[in-house]
């Protein structure tokens, strides 16, 4: 027997963290439920199940401490990590490189329709289903991002990486030669497919190649791209409308993805039967499995239903407040359906699947939901500040698109920044749990900045302000993959990255709307009041600027006027904000739960470890 208070019973106890239930949920449905980790013989499994490992044989205890006792994701079996090793360290350069481009296209591509939306409907004369353009990529990207994990377990990393690049520029070219609405929208949603699957894979092929203890500051990397690439979207779109056609930034987007599909074809192709999901018991059969093989495993009853309940709840939530109201029937039938297939996909995935989707299980593992919560309420935030601080800065100051999107540009950059640091700071002991609290409190500081400022404000403040928000979110938005993936297995690493990235799309669909539905509302309660006593003509303009506000910045509009829907922009966005801020203070107090879990450094290798933990017994 090994005694109990040793450091083989610590490694053990961490590891058992793993499959540890989060508060609400029994220890006897966690033990049943979530597959044990890492097992490769029944005394061992017996022995974790009891805390402890009964009468260990030496070759035992080297598996023991090898594959179960030390931190979960260096638990892959050996003979993937030695086929890992294959990959030479200048071909994991060229890889780094590929995925680098493979992200910023992936950001470009997701905002570079926002400052040519209305050419596009201007040429299409289709104003009333315009916005139909990105709720139809957003449908798409976040249904991908779920599904690329299991795929790319199903099939290598590369296949699934270069048929999403193929679908971005399939998607490209049909939106560059779109001759009506519906085939553009059409396109959008290709290139939706192809953005949510580059995005996802990119993040698993850094995590299949790159130790977890080096992972950050590849994640800032990649973070840094698609933050420049994000800002830089809407700039770049602006001046293509301005001084070519909007159909150049689309023919842009078809050069650069096909350099980057060829060049990503030639780099991983020969290595790709070594980029696969590190699951020991797996790795053979996958190592062989044909596509056909493949595509009889994948779990299309879990597919259909998560895809139709995400539409439904994306549509419903897009449909609210904008083109009808919350109550309409239609609205409510899609967030109903919505909810109710997605209850069905849980019972599904729990009671029949063979193969799940997503395995319900890992949902009992504390720090997963504590992570996935505080990225979908950082998210909700985020992509309010994104979508409505434009609309707020060309009310109040009256800025065209492009500057619009200047003011809010220290976001962006910031974001970036903060990532990479994050990410570089990111090794060590417990440090993702620092920046996952970080993230939430500094984020609910800049918001806090952003609900206390007014029209007298000058456009340079207030712009950097938004830097704050953007240190808080870089922190959360490369500190979650870590703390996701430290908190499970290695051969999960496909199942989960992708659901960090399907929370924080959520989250801002969510976000969004009850931004919007906040902002509307006051925004319309004072805008109702400020049409009393006024002339027809005001009454008039004062509706317009409802839908439109740059009509209060046209020649002629009297001061007064203009200050009045200017001050209701103002105290409608502030109003939104407050909202935001207690979602973010539940999201700090969130991560104060969020327990350590050891990521070994540099000089810690398993070997290291293992002959330590031996030595002291």
């Amino acid at each position: 027997m090994l005694p109990r208070n040793t450091s083989t019973d610590d490694s053990a106890q961490r590891s058992q963290e793993q499959i540890e239930l989060s508060p609400w949920a029994s220890s006897a449905t966690s033990l049943s439920a979530a597959p044990t980790i890492n097992s490769q013989s029944d005394d061992t499994s017996k022995g974790l199940e009891a805390g402890k490992i009964d009468s260990p044989s030496p070759s035992q205890v080297s598996s023991a401490c090898t594959k179960t006792l030390l931190a979960p994701h260096y638990a892959a079996s050996t003979g993937i990590e030695e086929e890992k090793k294959q990959i030479s360290h200048i071909r994991r350069r060229f890889i780094f490189v590929g995925l680098f481009f493979t992200i910023f296209l992936s950001g470009l591509d997701q905002t570079v329709t926002s400052t040519i939306l209305t050419h596009i409907a201007n040429d299409f004369k289709a104003l009333d289903r315009i916005d139909w353009v990105p709720t139809i990529f957003m449908l798409c990207s976040t249904c991908l991002n779920i599904l690329s994990g299991r795929i790319a377990d199903v099939f290598d990393r590369a296949s699934v990486l270069l048929f999403s690049l193929a679908a971005f520029v399939v998607g490209a070219v049909l939106s560059a030669f779109a001759q009506s609405i519906v085939m553009f929208i059409v396109a959008r949603g290709i290139s939706g497919i192809g953005c949510g699957g580059m995005l996802s894979l990119s993040i698993i092929i850094i995590s299949d190649i790159v130790p977890l203890e080096r992972r950050g500051k590849y994640l800032g990397f990649l973070q840094i791209c698609f933050g420049v690439s994000n800002a830089a979207g809407p700039l770049l779109g602006g001046l293509f409308a301005d001084h070519f056609t909007w159909r150049a930034a689309f023919y842009a987007d078809m050069a650069m993805g096909l350099l980057t599909v060829s060049y990503l074809t030639l780099v991983l192709w020969k290595c790709r039967s070594r980029l696969r999901p590190a699951a020991p018991v797996d790795a053979a059969s996958i190592a062989s499995r044909t596509w056909r093989d493949g595509l009889r495993t994948l779990d299309y009853i879990g597919i259909a239903l998560i895809v139709a309940s995400i539409a439904l709840i994306i549509v419903g939530m897009n449909l609210g407040g904008t083109m009808l109201s919350w109550s309409a029937p239609i609205t409510v039938a899609c967030l109903v359906c919505g909810v109710v297939l997605l209850g069905v996909f849980v019972v599904v995935e729990l009671r029949v699947s063979q193969e799940p989707l997503v395995p319900m299980w890992i949902f009992g593992i504390r720090n997963l939901v504590i992570d996935f919560a505080v990225t979908f309420l950082c998210g909700m935030s985020m992509f309010s500040i994104i979508f409505y601080m434009p609309v707020y800065f060309s009310a109040v100051f009256g800025a065209d698109s492009m500057r619009a999107g200047l003011l809010v540009l220290p976001f962006g950059m910031s974001l970036s920044v903060s990532s990479f640091v994050t990410g570089y700071f990111m090794s060590g002991k417990d440090r993702y749990r620092l920046f996952m609290r970080l993230g939430p409190a500094i984020m609910a500081l800049g918001v806090l900045l952003l609900a206390l400022l007014s029209g007298r404000t000058s456009q340079a403040t207030q712009a950097v302000l938004l830097i704050v928000p953007g240190i808080g979110m870089g922190n959360v938005i490369v500190a979650n993959v870590i703390a996701a993936q430290a908190a499970t297995d290695a051969h999960l690493i496909a199942t989960i990255t992708p659901l960090c990235e399907f929370f924080l799309s959520i989250g801002g669909v969510f976000g969004v709307a009850l931004f919007g539905a906040v902002y509307r509302n006051k925004l319309s309660g004072i805008l109702a009041a400020a049409l009393v006593g006024e002339s027809l003509s005001a009454q008039a303009l004062i509706s317009e600027a409802r839908k439109d506000v740059s009509v209060i910045y046209a020649a002629g509009v009297p001061d007064a006027l203009r200050k009045t829907v200017a001050a209701a922009y103002v105290d409608a966005m502030r109003l939104g904000m407050w909202v935001m801020l207690p979602l973010l203070i539940v999201a700090f107090l969130l991560s104060m739960a969020m327990k350590g879990r050891r990521t070994l450094g540099k000089k810690e290798t398993q070997e290291a470890a293992l002959e330590r933990t031996v030595s002291k017994d």
